[in-house]
């Protein structure tokens, strides 16, 4: 059990979380950053195919679009490389009996851009400007309990137990895992509560695979990789190879249908369906990959809740959180991409949402 005072506890240690912490500490704030999971980036993700090779293929979100001032100031920052998302060649479509039309001159995310090497190297870089003592990964923060002279932060971590008191608590996290996975004390009264878990957390429900290839043989037949598709598992499809002349571990990458998975799906039959699916899609090679990266968002308790398994009829509209009562007020604070009116959902409302701190 520890007890250390700080100006700031910031719970969650994602795009936003990181961004507040590093403005809190350019204002001479101490802070303790916590998060519940082994890695930092929260629903930044990038792995490799390769254990030897560095990461490169993002299981979570993997767009910047040319209007997200924010995180293009930050990737010039850091100093990284971007890649337009490959858009040349035809679109192919899929329709609810598996019919495949593969003529379509389309493209559907033809202006965003890509970090090469994966939006990985984003958060990895913000990490390596904190100072050594802020970062605390596998700290599951599982109480708040505020009053007039700050709040106490428990949990507990590899070593057991801990306590962290604080000036003020960032939940830089989804309200609705906050609301799921945090009690409050004293407890918030029950409309507070019921707010924070009514606010969707984008794309909380869904499952992302990568298809790992030897080649693009989709480029070499003309096609782009966008498919979009009526039957499914996957019902959206892009190239992702980790480099724009696909020279390096060619790869597409599919969202998987809302309702196909969860935390009871079963993975492996979801895997097989995709491959096969990819074959269907652009031809014969495509349903035997080299390798298979699965990340499956809806079974992550630090993710996902039981409120997050319908699907979104559409992009919701989002807006800042706070606590008007007392001993709240002043004393837990939001931030993360949900409590971002104008960006909310994206990786520019992460850095939209930490700009208050």
């Amino acid at each position: 059990m520890t007890d250390i005072q700080f100006d700031s506890v910031v719970i969650g240690a994602g795009l936003s979380g990181l961004a507040v912490a590093r403005n809190l500490l350019a204002k001479g704030e101490t802070v303790a950053l916590l998060e519940a999971r082994d890695r930092v980036g929260g629903r930044i993700l990038s792995r490799s195919a390769n254990l030897a090779a560095a990461p490169g293929y993002d299981l979570g979100p993997a767009w910047i679009w040319p209007h997200n001032s924010r995180m293009l100031a930050l990737v010039s920052e850091l100093g990284l490389p971007l890649m337009r998302q490959h858009s040349a060649g035809k679109l192919v479509f899929q329709d609810q009996n598996g019919s495949v039309r593969r003529d379509l001159d389309f493209s559907t995310m033809g202006e965003a851009l890509r970090v090469e090497g994966g939006l990985a190297r984003i958060t990895d870089g913000l990490v390596r400007n904190l100072p050594n003592d802020v970062l605390r990964l596998g700290h599951v923060v599982s109480g708040i309990e505020a009053s007039e002279a700050g709040v106490h932060v428990t949990g507990v971590n590899a070593s057991g137990a801990f306590m962290i008191e604080a000036d003020r608590a960032v939940l830089a996290l989804p309200p609705r895992v906050a609301a799921c996975r945090i009690g409050f004390t004293p407890y918030l009264p029950e409309i507070l509560l019921h707010g924070l878990k009514s606010v969707p957390t984008w794309m909380a429900g869904h499952a992302k695979l990568v298809a790992v290839y030897e080649r693009a043989y989709w480029r070499e037949a003309g096609l782009s990789g966008d498919a979009i598709s009526h039957l499914g598992p996957l019902f959206e499809i892009h190239d992702a190879s980790p480099d724009p002349d696909a020279a390096n571990g060619a790869a597409l990458f599919g969202f998987v249908a809302p309702g196909r998975a969860g935390k009871d799906c079963d993975e492996t039959r979801l895997i097989e369906d995709a491959t096969r699916q990819l074959e269907a899609l652009f031809g014969p090679g495509l349903g035997a990959p080299t390798d298979v990266l699965f990340e499956n968002w809806a079974k992550d308790p630090f993710t996902a809740t039981e409120f997050d398994t319908p699907d979104l009829s559409g992009h919701p509209h989002y807006r800042r959180l706070s606590f008007a009562d007392r001993p709240w007020t002043g004393r837990i604070l939001f931030a993360g991409t949900e409590t971002a009116p104008e960006n909310g959902g994206f990786l520019e409302g992460a850095l939209e949402a930490a700009e208050r701190f």
